[in-house]
């Protein structure tokens, strides 16, 4: 017994004289091993990097999770390691790697390791890595910052053991330019050096990061060597305070293929290595998560100009900003013409848009940046503004001017809703700016068409066309519509329009050879097209929700319309009741009661071409 005990204090005495050592070798299953012989200690720390797919490790192995499957670790008297680790290794499956870090040297472990070759190997993670760069995702979060992430060399490349002298020294810079920090190194297999910041305006914060990143890769000073140096010093000796932490970075690092010397021995690059290092990570943009409260977006605010144009201000709430021009007042075919001319303008320059027709009147609406609407709506300004000739001498061109409908785009047939980005509300001025250039328009006289036919002696064939007054209500629109397909499925010529402070459905044609006789075709077609049902109003309103609901570009041209029908531009986009449809429907008059304005030879008078003075509903 007295023989026993001498010769184990003369072992602690050798052991614990020695410096740092380390053993590797692979099981001949294929498992990488390390034994780390560390001076002092009285325990054995063992780790173990499991698969995703092995078995739970059973006690008393400590599972501590991880990142990729999971890690375990074991800690036993150094005295009794060779022992208890030979009991304890045959219990676990699926290892990636193992290390052994304390003060019992790899000659003393052969039963342990020999325990060892009986443990199945795991398969580490396959590396995926991606090669997008310049990607930015938004997160909402509590608190706002930005996690700005570059790729590194894979943990195998001896250039990866520059990484943590790298993040050390853009910590320090990162820190001087303003921005609150750290600095790391994250990842497995396809590692990053990440970024934080926490605090307030993120995407501009972001914006100004990118544009200095040449900072932080400036030469590497000598001086900034030394003071990272002493510092990996200190940190070589972290497994004589935490040989638990150490031992599980150690078999993480042995698992993906790295060497483990540098946890031990400070790495120590020259300036100019650590200089083209930083070149190279930080020569791409890097990938961002920007982390946002929620925005509560502000009231728009409306500003109506001296020449008659409204510019509606509101904001996204985000670094997208939205754009749409209305049009009303205006023969809605000129509308139509100037919102697709406007389109493609501004599809030559790069910009999505979307055109929007609805109740005679007509928007272009763009998605973009906040220099990107600036520049559109200065285009669109443009198209719009262009002289433009009286639309023929025709009666459909005499209906229009009764109406007060013209063919030339003022001020007062403007309506702009621009949606800021974040930190470009400046942009609203320069959006007035540009509309205000929209000439004024001019008093114009406007007879009002009265109910009955106007008419006019002319050689030829007979023309009508008929005028349909509707309220400006949701429900009205509705109708609107629905009169519109029921008359163009008739073969009738049908167009709605939006004069000032109403709704118009212009119907007509000609062909016929008298004009009585054209009024009596088109008397048939309009008794035909007022019996309104459920299912014509139904198919109206589908039809008007394709075009004005579903994407923020088309929300944002319902904005721009419903400053000419506010019953539009809800809250919510929700089909009007059964009740007020079914009474524009039965207020529908009959068609001598219509304005209408004629042409023709006169011929023998049409016969049963007035069904009655009231409109009615199937």
């Amino acid at each position: 017994m007295r023989l026993k005990f001498f010769a184990l204090a003369v072992w602690l005495g050798a052991s614990s004289a020695g410096a740092q050592a380390l053993s590797q070798g692979v099981t001949g299953r294929g498992v990488p091993w390390a034994v780390v012989e560390v001076p002092g200690g009285d325990a054995e720390w063992v780790a173990v990097w499991l698969a995703a797919d092995a078995s739970p490790p059973p006690r008393p192995w400590e599972d501590v999770g991880g990142s990729f499957g999971r890690s375990v670790v074991l800690s036993v008297p150094a005295l009794a390691a060779p022992a208890a680790l030979g009991e304890a290794f045959p219990a676990l499956s699926g290892a990636v790697a193992v290390v052994l870090l304390g003060p019992v040297p790899k000659r003393d472990l052969a039963l342990a390791l020999e325990a060892l070759e009986g443990v199945s190997p795991g398969q580490r993670p396959s590396a995926r890595c991606s090669a997008s760069d310049g990607v930015v995702t938004l997160v909402r979060k509590e608190s706002e910052g930005f996690r700005w992430a570059f790729p590194l060399p894979g943990r195998p490349d001896p250039r990866f053991e520059l990484a943590e002298a790298a993040a050390w020294l853009l910590e320090k810079r990162w820190r001087a330019q303003g921005f609150s920090g750290p600095v790391r190194v994250e990842g497995g297999a396809c590692p990053l050096l990440v970024f934080y910041h926490q605090g307030g305006d993120p995407r501009e914060r972001l914006v100004d990061a990118r544009d200095r990143r040449g900072e932080l890769a400036a030469p590497v000073e000598e001086g900034e060597m030394t003071a990272f140096l002493a510092g990996q010093k200190r940190e070589a000796h972290r497994w004589a305070v935490d040989p638990k932490g150490v031992a599980l970075a150690a078999c993480q690092r042995l698992g993906w293929g790295g060497a483990l010397g540098p946890l031990f021995f400070p790495v120590a690059p020259s300036p100019a290595a650590l200089t083209r290092f930083l070149a190279e990570v930080m020569e791409p943009a890097g990938n961002a998560e920007i982390y946002e409260r929620e925005r509560r977006i502000l009231p728009p605010e409306t500003k109506t100009l001296a020449n008659g144009a409204v510019l509606v201000l509101t904001r996204t709430g985000g670094d997208t900003g939205l754009l749409a021009v209305a049009l009303s007042g205006l023969d809605a075919t000129v509308a139509g013409d100037l919102a697709q001319e406007g389109a493609v303008s501004l599809a030559a320059k790069g910009l999505p848009s979307q055109v929007t027709v609805a109740s005679g009147m007509a928007a272009v609406a763009a998605v973009g940046s906040g220099e990107e609407l600036i520049d559109a709506l200065e285009e669109l300004m443009a198209v719009v503004s262009r002289p433009r000739g009286r639309g023929g001498a025709g009666l459909r061109t005499q209906a229009l001017e009764a109406l007060g409908l013209g063919f030339e785009v003022f001020g007062e047939n403007v309506a702009v809703v621009l949606a800021l980005p974040e930190g470009h509300e400046e942009l609203g001025e320069a959006a007035e700016k540009f509309l205000a250039a929209v000439p004024a328009g001019k008093v114009r006289q406007i007879r009002r068409l009265a109910p009955g036919l106007w008419r006019q002696e002319r050689v030829g064939s007979g023309e009508v066309w008929a005028v349909v007054e509707l309220p400006g209500t949701l429900a009205g629109t509705v109708v609107g519509e629905a009169l519109a397909q029921r008359l163009a499925a008739q073969g009738v010529e049908v167009e709605q329009h939006h004069p000032p402070g109403g709704l118009v459905v212009l119907f007509g044609g000609g062909g016929a050879p008298t004009l009585p006789a054209q009024e009596e075709r088109l008397a048939s077609a309009w008794e035909e097209a007022r019996l309104l049902g459920p299912e014509d109003t139904t198919k109206a309103w589908e039809a008007l929700t394709g075009r004005l609901f579903g994407s923020a570009a088309q929300a944002t041209a319902r904005r721009a319309l419903g400053v000419f029908a506010p019953s539009l531009a809800p809250p919510f986009w929700q089909p009007p009741g059964d009740e007020e449809v079914r009474q524009v429907a039965v207020a529908l008059p009959g068609f001598r009661q219509l304005p209408r304005l004629g042409a023709g030879p006169a011929g023998a008078p049409a016969k049963g071409s007035d069904k009655g003075a009231q409109g009615g509903a199937r």
